[in-house]
């Protein structure tokens, strides 16, 4: 917190460490815990090459600031068929630590072999559950079989190779896979390496800013983070697929809170922009939950219950 408010005094521009571009907003799958099913305003698309290279050249000079540079947003980044050569542009950039999520079912041979030949740093494998039946009735559209054959193709294909690609197996904790963690850590930790900084994570699922009916831990309460200044408004900068500047990521679904386009101003100056700031000056305030979507956002108290293996 202290970071937080220091970062509200400086009379610099805000810098964001985590830098967050929606390659894909689409899905081939309709998961129980996402909003992408749910009506909104918001076009399905693809960035066109054209714009994600024009924001990647425009963040250049702070790239020595970002620690984290994630390829996705509300859909999956292997619908893109263009993600492998704008991954390998970031890296030819100088860019560092870039990730993307998936829902592994359609991460084939090819597939992974261009993204591991594109040096990407990192892949999570969100998987919810070591069995047919729970995991494929959380992440409906999905085939069971197909993605824990995909992930450990994935692993073989990268030992054999040595390629420097690090995994990380994600599980969202819910009320159909809360009695599964224990059996997924069993599962996975046999087959990550250490020698890749491999890692297994688990957090209970959010509410995405109210959308959805949150599952709620019996040991957290909502109240603890109401105070709390959120750092994702402070330290991840996200833009849409069209270039949209969105609050956070539990406006993914609707951007209600737009900023602006990079089109049209600076990713960074849009980041600092006065909206913005007045936001972030709430927060400091302690006044958050007098924002609707902060109040109804539970993304706080799910980092709060956090394993990582």
């Amino acid at each position: 917190m202290d970071n937080i408010k220091e970062k509200m005094s400086s009379t610099q521009l805000i810098i964001p460490e985590r830098l967050q571009l929606e390659t894909v907003h689409g899905c081939n799958a309709r998961c129980t815990m996402c909003p992408i099913h749910l009506a909104s305003e918001r076009k399905k698309g693809i960035m066109s090459f054209e714009l994600f290279k024009y924001i990647v050249d425009k963040m250049i000079p702070f790239k020595e600031n970002i620690t984290k540079f994630d390829l996705w947003g509300l859909g999956e980044p292997l619908l893109d068929k263009n993600i492998a050569s704008k991954i390998r542009y970031a890296k030819d950039k100088g860019f560092q630590n870039l990730a993307i999520a998936t829902n592994v079912d359609l991460l084939n041979s090819e597939i992974v072999t261009q993204l591991y030949q594109a040096k990407l740093d990192t892949i999570l494998f969100s998987i919810d559950g070591v069995t047919k039946q729970t995991h494929e009735s959380i992440r409906i559209n999905t085939n069971f079989e197909r993605v824990i054959e995909n992930a450990n193709n994935a692993i073989k294909i990268r030992n054999e190779n040595n390629y420097k690609t690090r995994f990380v197996f994600r599980f969202i904790r819910q009320e159909k896979n809360k009695n599964e963690w224990q059996g997924f850590k069993e599962y996975w930790k046999k087959r990550i390496s250490k020698k890749y900084e491999d890692i297994i994570i688990c957090y209970n699922r959010h509410t995405w800013g109210g959308e959805l009916k949150d599952f709620v831990s019996p040991v957290l309460n909502h109240n603890i983070c109401t105070e709390k200044p959120c750092h994702h408004i402070f330290d991840r900068l996200i833009i849409l697929w069209d270039g949209t500047v969105p609050l956070c990521c539990s406006d993914l679904h609707h951007a209600h809170y737009c900023f602006g386009n990079v089109k049209d101003i600076s990713p960074v100056d849009l980041f600092n922009c006065k909206k913005f700031q007045k936001i972030r000056y709430i927060h400091n305030s302690g006044k958050r939950m007098t924002i609707k979507i902060c109040k109804e956002c539970t993304i706080l108290e799910s980092e709060m219950t956090q394993e990582i293996k």
